[in-house]
C-alpha cells in the first residue's frame, strides 16, 4: 500500500530527524544537526541527500495559455531538451508517448511547449481540436544527453486557452489478482475522487486522494473483463483476467526475471536508474506470451541512495517502463539489494564508509519507500520484532516485511516471496549494527516455515516456488556474497550489541531444510542478483561446504533446481569457478526472460532473449 503523505517532500528533514535511533543500532546518535556516527570523540554527521529537485515537480507545475504550457520543474540547474508527443488511448492497447520531429529547450528548469503551433491540423492525432482534451507525454534529456524523467501532462482547450487537468502519470496497474477480485492502482498529480467501471458496477473513492487503490471484487473466476478509470472528465480503459479457482489445473504461463537496473549503451537503457529498454521489452515479450502474472525478485533501480526524492524518481521510471503493459497483468515486486535507502558517514580520516537503513523505520525506510512505490500482498510477517534479539519487546524496534515479503496464489501454484536484503546495511554493519546481503533473519525464518507447512497441506496447490534476490548458490558476481562469501561462515546481522548465532551458510542450509526436505511441493527457487540466466541442479551429492568446514552438513533428501535470471538489464556478469560449477546449466549473459509453463503437474520452462526473441533455452522440471 503507498502511504498519501502530504507533505512528505516538504517536511522530509523533519521527518527525518525527529525520531529517536532505533535500539537495534549501536555507536548512533542524534542532535539539532542531524543523526551522526559516534567513534571516539567524533561526531560524523550524515551526508546531506543533496536533494537537487523534488520528485513531485517534475510533472512541470503547468501553467496553460493561448498556445501551450509553461513547464517549471524547479531545479534551476537544469538545462537541456524536452521530447514531447501526445498519447493517443483510443489507438493502441499498450498507449505510449509518440515523441514529435521537434523539441522544446529546458533552460534553467523551464521549458515551453507550443501545442497550437506544433499540433493542428495534420498534426492533431488525438483531435484535441475537435474534442478539446488530451493528453501529452514528455522525456526530461539534460545536456549531457542523460534521460532523466519520463511525464505526462492533460489538458482542456477551451475559451481558445490550455488549462492543465490533473493528470495520471503513473498507472493504471492491476494488482493482487484473484479469482473473484483485483486491485485497480494508479496515481494522479492532484488530489481528485476517481472509480473504476466494471462489468456493470463502479467501485470509487470517498475522499479525493493523489494515490488511489480501488479494489474491484463480484467478477467471476478465470474471466477476462474491460475496466474504465474515470475522474473528472478523464477516462482510460483496459483488459485483465481474473485468476482461476484455486487447485484448477488449467495450463497457465508465468514470467520470471530481476535486476533491470541501469545498463550501458546510453538511452533507455538508462532512464535514471533503471533499463527502461529492456523493462519495456520484457513487458511486451510476457503479453505476447499472455502470461497470467510476473514476478519480479529485487534491483529494479540502481538505488543506494540517500535521497528519497531520487528513489521515487527512479521507481517512477521503473514502472514507466512496464506500465502499457502492467495495465493488464500484474506484477509482483520483490526486494533486492539496490532497493538500499539510508543514512551514509564518511570517516575522512581513513576513508572508511558507512550506511544503514534510513529511520524512522515506519515512514522513511527503504522498506516503506518500497510500499508506497507498489501494491503486493499483506500476509508476510509484521518484523523482526519479537525474536530473541529484540532488544526492547515494548516498542517496534525493526522495519515492516509489510508487501516485502508476502506469498499469493494463482490456479494450482503458490508463489513465495522472501526480502533477502531487508534491514540491510552494506558497509562496515559490526560497527553500526545492521542485516547483511542475503542473510534471512529468524521472524521470516519461522514465517516461511509456517507458510510452507500449510501449503504442504493446501490441496488446492501442487507447486511451490520461493523467490528472493539473492541465489542460495552465486555462480557469477556474486561468489563473494550472497549465501556463500566465498565459502566464510563468520558474516551474519548484528542487532545492537548481540551478534546473530547462526552464520550465514548456517542459516542458508536452515533454509535448504525447510524448503527442500520437509516440502514435497517445492519447486524450485527463483533468483537474481548475478547478471546472468542459469539452472543449477542442487543434488543431494553436489558439493556445496568449504574445505575444513566445522559445522554439521546438511544432508538433502531430493534434487532441487535453482533457476536464476538477474537478465532484466542490469550490466552483465560473466560465470566464476566454484565447488558446484559443474551442475550449472545454460549459463548465458544475454538478456533474458524466464517463462514457466505450469500445466497440472508438469512444469516446463522456457527462456527467451525479449530483445531478440532467441530461444535460450527450455527444460522441463516436472512431467
Amino acid at each position: 500500500m503507498r502511504l498519501t503523505i502530504v507533505l512528505a517532500f516538504i517536511l522530509l528533514g523533519s521527518i527525518t530527524y525527529s525520531q529517536e535511533v532505533p535500539d537495534v543500532y549501536k555507536n548512533l546518535g542524534k542532535n539539532e544537526k542531524g543523526v551522526y556516527l559516534k567513534k571516539g570523540k567524533e561526531k560524523i554527521y550524515a551526508r546531506k541527500a543533496d536533494n537537487k529537485f523534488r520528485f513531485r515537480d517534475l510533472a512541470g507545475n503547468p501553467k496553460g495559455d493561448e498556445n501551450g504550457f509553461q513547464l517549471d520543474f524547479k531545479y534551476k540547474e537544469l538545462n537541456g531538451k524536452l521530447y514531447f508527443g501526445f498519447i493517443n488511448y483510443n489507438d493502441a492497447r499498450y498507449p505510449q508517448p509518440v515523441f514529435f520531429k521537434r523539441y522544446a529547450n529546458i533552460k534553467k528548469g523551464k521549458a515551453y511547449i507550443d501545442i497550437a503551433g506544433n499540433f493542428s491540423g495534420k498534426y492533431d492525432m488525438v483531435g484535441w481540436e475537435d474534442t478539446g482534451k488530451g493528453t501529452l507525454g514528455y522525456r526530461i534529456v539534460d545536456e549531457n544527453g542523460h534521460f532523466i524523467y519520463d511525464g505526462k501532462l492533460s489538458f482542456r482547450y477551451e475559451n481558445e486557452n490550455f488549462s492543465y487537468v490533473p493528470t495520471m502519470i503513473e498507472g493504471p496497474f492491476v494488482d493482487r489478482v484473484t479469482p473473484h477480485s483485483a486491485v485497480i492502482s494508479f496515481d494522479i498529480t492532484r488530489p481528485v475522487k476517481a472509480s473504476v467501471e466494471i462489468d456493470g458496477k463502479t467501485f470509487g473513492d470517498k475522499e479525493k486522494a493523489r494515490h488511489h487503490e480501488l479494489k474491484v471484487d463480484g467478477l467471476s473466476t478465470n474471466s477476462k473483463y474491460d475496466y474504465t478509470v474515470k475522474y473528472l472528465d478523464r477516462s482510460y480503459s483496459f483488459t485483465f483476467k481474473t485468476a482461476p479457482r484455486p487447485g484448477s489445473r488449467e495450463p497457465f504461463t508465468f514470467a520470471y526475471a530481476s535486476d533491470s537496473r541501469a545498463g550501458q549503451g546510453g538511452g533507455e537503457r538508462d532512464i535514471s536508474g533503471s533499463n527502461a529498454y529492456i523493462v519495456k521489452k520484457i513487458g511486451a515479450l510476457a503479453m505476447a506470451e499472455e502470461v497470467a502474472f510476473m514476478q519480479f525478485t529485487g534491483d529494479l533501480i540502481n538505488g543506494y541512495e540517500n535521497s528519497r526524492e531520487r528513489m521515487n524518481l527512479q521507481y517512477a521510471n521503473w514502472k514507466h517502463a512496464i506500465e502499457p503493459f502492467a495495465h493488464h497483468f500484474p506484477v509482483y515486486e520483490a526486494f533486492g539489494n539496490h532497493e538500499a535507502y539510508g543514512y551514509e558517514f564518511l570517516d575522512k580520516r581513513d576513508d572508511s564508509y558507512y550506511m544503514l537503513d534510513h529511520f524512522p523505520f515506519e515512514t522513511n525506510s527503504a522498506e516503506s519507500v518500497f510500499r508506497e512505490n507498489f501494491v503486493n500482498p499483506e500476509n508476510g510477517p509484521p518484523s523482526e520484532d519479537g525474536s530473541k534479539y529484540d532488544p526492547n519487546p515494548d516498542k517496534q524496534d525493526f522495519p515492516s516485511y509489510k508487501e516485502t515479503a508476502f506469498w499469493y496464489q494463482y490456479a494450482n501454484t503458490a508463489m513465495v516471496v522472501l526480502n533477502s536484503d531487508y534491514w540491510y546495511a552494506p558497509d562496515n554493519h559490526n560497527y553500526t549494527g545492521g542485516n547483511i546481503h542475503a542473510y534471512i533473519m529468524d521472524k521470516q525464518m519461522e514465517w516461511l516455515d509456517k507458510t510452507l507447512t500449510k501449503l504442504e497441506e493446501d490441496q488446492t496447490v501442487d507447486h511451490v516456488f520461493v523467490t528472493l534476490h539473492t541465489p542460495f548458490f552465486p555462480n557469477g558476481g556474486h561468489v563473494g556474497d550472497d549465501m556463500w562469501y566465498d565459502g566464510n561462515n563468520k558474516p551474519r546481522p548484528v542487532v545492537g550489541n548481540q551478534t546473530y548465532e547462526k552464520g550465514i551458510i548456517e542459516r542458508r542450509d536452515q533454509l535448504m531444510d525447510i524448503i527442500i526436505n520437509r516440502s514435497e511441493k517445492t519447486v524450485a527457487f527463483l533468483t537474481g542478483d548475478e547478471h546472468n540466466y542459469n539452472l543449477l541442479t542442487i543434488k543431494p551429492e553436489m558439493e556445496r561446504y568449504p574445505k575444513d568446514y566445522p559445522h554439521e552438513k546438511l544432508p538433502l533428501d531430493r534434487q532441487f533446481y535453482q533457476i536464476n535470471n538477474g537478465a532484466a538489464g542490469a550490466p552483465y556478469y560473466a560465470q566464476e569457478k566454484t565447488p558446484w560449477m559443474e551442475h550449472v546449466k545454460g549459463f548465458s549473459t544475454q538478456n533474458a526472460l524466464v517463462l514457466i509453463d505450469v500445466n497440472g503437474e508438469k512444469v516446463k520452462v522456457r527462456v527467451k532473449n525479449p530483445d531478440t526473441l532467441e530461444k535460450i533455452t527450455e527444460y522441463v522440471l516436472r512431467e
